[in-house]
C-alpha cells in the first residue's frame, strides 16, 4: 500500500519510500524527488531530484539553483528502487514540464503537476496518461473559469499593444519569466514586426528557451539597442516585474494570467492567457485517463473533488 500527503508539495510514501514531487517536504531519509518543472514554487527543496534537461537548465541559470540531477526524456523508462518503473512526459505547462507516473508492484501513480491540455505558441498539449491513481492539480478547476479560445486571446493582446502605440504609449506587460513571457515574445513575432525589450530574467529564460530550439527574437535591457527602443517607443516591453523604466515615453502595464476572469488586477489591462488547463480541459483530462482513484491538489481542490464524484469518480481533495 502506498500513502499520498500534500506538504508543500505532493508525497507518496511506498513500503517506506518518500517519494516527493517538487516541493514537498519529507523527513525521511533521502527521498526520490521529482522536479516537474522550473517555476519557483515548485524547486523550493532539491536534494537529489529527477526532471528534465530544460528544466534543470531553467533552474541553474534563471533561479541560480544546481543540485545533483538525473535528467530524463519524455517517455524515456527508469528503474528506481524497489522494483519501481519511472516515466516523465509532457505536460504541456512550460519549456521542459514534465508529469511523472511511477508503477510496480500494486503501484501506478500519475503525477500531472501544473498541466495544460491546448496547444501554444512555445507549447505542446499535456499528454493523456492512464493510471489506477492520478494526481491532479486543480489551479483553475472552478466552473467560472473557462478560457476563451487562445487565438482570441492573442488578437485581444496584439490588439492592446497596437493601440496604446498608435497613442504613443509603450505596452508593457508583466508576466512569469519562465513560460509566459517566452509565449508572448513569440506572439509578437509571429503576428507583428514589433520589436520586443525583456527584463533581466526573462532574458535569462528565454535563452534557454533558444538553446532548446525555439525562435525568439528579442533585446534586453541590458543592451544599448534594448534602452534606445525604450527611449524612442515603438517597442513591447515584457517582464516579470511591473518595474520602473528609464524612458521618458508614457507606460501602460497589463498582465497576462487565467486570474483574470474573476480579479481586478493594478494594471492597466488584464488578459486571461494561462498556462494551465481550464476547469473543463482538467475534467476532460480526467476522463480520458479513466483513473480509479484521483487526488486533487491546489487551488479550488475541494470543489473540483466534489465535481469529480458527482460524475463518478473516486476524488479526495489533499490539503
Amino acid at each position: 500500500m502506498f500513502r499520498i500527503s500534500l506538504d508543500g508539495g505532493v508525497k507518496a510514501v511506498y513500503r517506506g519510500k518518500h517519494i516527493c514531487f517538487d516541493a514537498a517536504y519529507s523527513d525521511g531519509a533521502w527521498p526520490l524527488r521529482c522536479i516537474s518543472h522550473a517555476h519557483s514554487d515548485h524547486v523550493d527543496r532539491l536534494g537529489e531530484i529527477i526532471t528534465t534537461r530544460e528544466t534543470a537548465d531553467l533552474m541553474k541559470h534563471v533561479w541560480c539553483m544546481e543540485s545533483w540531477c538525473r535528467t530524463v526524456r519524455y517517455g524515456e523508462r527508469v528503474i528506481l528502487d524497489d522494483g519501481l518503473c519511472l516515466k516523465a512526459f509532457n505536460s504541456g505547462h512550460v519549456l521542459g514540464s514534465a508529469m511523472f507516473n511511477i508503477a510496480g508492484d500494486g503501484f501506478d501513480l500519475t503525477y500531472t503537476g501544473d498541466i495544460n491540455t491546448v496547444e501554444t505558441l512555445t507549447t505542446q498539449p499535456a499528454e493523456v496518461r492512464k493510471a489506477d491513481t492520478l494526481v491532479i492539480e486543480s489551479t483553475y478547476g472552478h466552473p467560472e473559469f473557462v478560457f476563451p479560445p487562445r487565438h482570441q486571446v492573442y488578437a485581444m493582446i496584439v490588439k492592446w499593444a497596437v493601440e496604446c502605440l498608435a497613442d504613443e504609449v509603450i505596452p508593457a506587460f508583466k508576466a512569469y519569466s519562465i513560460g509566459k513571457s517566452q509565449e508572448l515574445i513569440k506572439l509578437f513575432n509571429t503576428y507583428t514586426t514589433l520589436p520586443v525589450v525583456v527584463g533581466p530574467t526573462v532574458a535569462k529564460a528565454s535563452k534557454i528557451y533558444v538553446e532548446s530550439g525555439l525562435k525568439l527574437d528579442y533585446l534586453q535591457t541590458g543592451e544599448a539597442d534594448g534602452m534606445r527602443l525604450l527611449s524612442s517607443g515603438g517597442c513591447v516591453y515584457i517582464d516579470s516585474q511591473m518595474r520602473r523604466m528609464t524612458t521618458h515615453r508614457r507606460v501602460k502595464w497589463a498582465v497576462a494570467t487565467g486570474w483574470a476572469l474573476r480579479f481586478s488586477h493594478e494594471a492597466d489591462a488584464a488578459f486571461p492567457l494561462s498556462s494551465h488547463a481550464d476547469y473543463r480541459s482538467l475534467v476532460e483530462y480526467v476522463e480520458n485517463a479513466e483513473p480509479k482513484k484521483v487526488y486533487v491538489f491546489h487551488g479550488f481542490s475541494r470543489s473540483f473533488a466534489n465535481t469529480l464524484r458527482r460524475r463518478g469518480f473516486d476524488a479526495v481533495a489533499l490539503g
